[in-house]
């Protein structure tokens, strides 16, 4: 394959990839919701574990992956189409030009979807839809679930978890919404590390982003790995898919890499990403695997290079896996041949919308189907004589039947929603965000009449959307 057709390949394995984490985040909240002990090696310290508890097969179930695959696409996308214009076109004013567009559509696309989604949450806490939510033996569940209150001090809440989701994560109507303010900040680094880079070399480039991804990856802070390790990474290749000798490396190797090198990758990130989220010392391989990344030498005096001291094992793990899935996605165009088939891309392409919709969905019709819809018979634990306070009896699922029931009924109704929300919902946000895109910046070929009035020029424009006196003025020389 030439450089040339290995610039010109297209990406649409993103899109698929994304449509195969929105599966991942509502097969993870599943498991959360109706078998935690699927985050577990075992289900108890003297059993064996279940299939879908062993190395690799728990993955898609103990969760930790999509929002980390969320930042690494964040990571690419942002940086692909200025990048892109830099390379191709050697047109690194219309790159800062992408970007500047792109950081004043991006807050809108993110806010405007979130904030309707959160008034519909907030209109069935309105309706009593989460009383069985509150009141089932799922801790996950009622965690997540907004609780009953009289309507005013409910329309406070919105409001208040209106302003929150964006100044510290923290969203009452949907908890899945804490990932959008650190993905949106996200957005903005990756902004910022372009602006700041689109004139450097392509050698110094590089090593700014492998000096972020690294610092990211030292930084022991909450968070780090999974938000800045991995957008430096999306950025890093999104760089990569521009440079020519790259893609001429990838392409004459492609069979070693999509055959050898690729599964090698996923085959040791998928064993550290299969760290449980507890309990790993109820099984063998998982109790091995703590002492390899968590206390290398007995006396917890240091982490490893992986899960340095102090930091969070299960986000590492889980982080580690992502970045070497990233890495052999990229190197593989076999793979990314399988991620660009058209359901993986309609997948994709609705998200977004199953990330927002599915946890209203599944803490009130998902939750209706196993535990009932009035959330009785049910009795508020008192207190006992001594005046200690007795434990809470929560309801429990009427049968694996209605379990089954109620997963198949989530997952229809989730892409349903995902389907009509695209349709209406994202088509208005939209089109809200090109209208103020269009009334803030000026025309593409240059600054716009509008722009030379709120300058002080008055008078008409000649064609090259430039005044005559300005046009004068910028002359080097008299005219023959």
């Amino acid at each position: 394959m030439s450089a040339k057709s290995g610039n010109q390949r297209n990406i649409k394995w993103v899109e698929g990839l994304r449509g195969v984490t929105s599966v991942l985040v509502i097969t993870t909240h599943i498991a959360r919701a109706l078998d935690y002990a699927l985050f577990w090696p075992a289900d108890a310290a003297d059993k064996g574990p279940r299939v879908l508890q062993l190395p690799y097969l728990r993955i898609p179930f103990q969760g930790r992956i999509g929002v980390p695959i969320f930042a690494f696409l964040t990571g690419f996308v942002c940086a692909y189409k200025p990048l892109k214009l830099a390379y191709q076109q050697g047109n690194a004013p219309a790159a800062l030009k992408s970007v500047a567009r792109s950081a004043f559509r991006r807050p809108p696309r993110l806010v405007l979807p979130a904030l309707i989604a959160t008034l519909f949450s907030f209109i069935m806490s309105c309706f009593g839809a989460y009383k069985a939510s509150t009141r089932c033996d799922s801790f996950w569940v009622r965690f997540d679930t907004p609780d009953l209150m009289p309507f005013f001090a409910n329309v406070q809440r919105l409001f208040k978890s209106m302003l929150t989701t964006w100044t510290n994560g923290e969203n009452l109507y949907d908890r899945h919404q804490w990932a959008m303010r650190p993905l949106l900040v996200g957005a903005f680094q990756v902004y910022v590390v372009l602006a700041a880079t689109i004139g450097m070399r392509f050698k110094y480039r590089m090593l700014v982003h492998v000096l972020l991804f690294l610092y990211w990856l030292m930084n022991v802070e909450p968070l780090t790995e999974t938000f800045g390790a991995n957008l430096a990474l999306g950025t890093l290749l999104a760089e990569l898919a521009q440079h020519r000798p790259t893609q001429n490396f990838i392409s004459s190797h492609h069979r070693l890499l999509t055959y050898i090198i690729a599964p090698l990758l996923l085959a040791i990130g998928g064993f550290v990403g299969s760290y449980p989220q507890e309990h790993e010392d109820w099984s063998p391989w998982a109790e091995k695997l703590h002492k390899f990344l968590v206390d290398p030498a007995g006396d917890e005096s240091r982490g490893s290079f992986i899960v340095p001291l102090l930091s969070n094992v299960q986000r590492r793990s889980s982080s580690f896996f992502i970045q070497c899935l990233a890495v052999a996605l990229f190197v593989s165009p076999g793979i990314q041949k399988l991620l660009s088939h058209r359901y993986l891309l309609w997948l994709g392409h609705h998200s977004f919308a199953v990330y927002l919709v599915h946890g209203t969905i599944l803490r009130t019709v998902g939750m209706w189907i196993v535990f009932g819809i009035t959330g009785e018979p049910w009795q508020p634990a008192g207190k006992n004589e001594d005046g200690t306070q007795q434990e809470q009896e929560w309801l429990q699922p009427r049968s694996e039947g209605h379990k089954l029931t109620a997963i198949i009924v989530f997952i229809i109704l989730t892409y349903t929603a995902a389907w009509a929300w695209m349709r209406w919902v994202d088509t208005a946000c939209a089109r809200a965000t090109q209208w103020l895109e269009k009334k803030v910046f000026d025309d593409d070929d240059g600054e716009g009449k509008a722009g030379f009035a709120e300058k002080g020029y008055s008078g008409h424009v000649n064609g090259n959307g430039i005044p005559p006196r300005l046009a004068e003025a910028n002359r080097a020389h008299p005219p023959p």
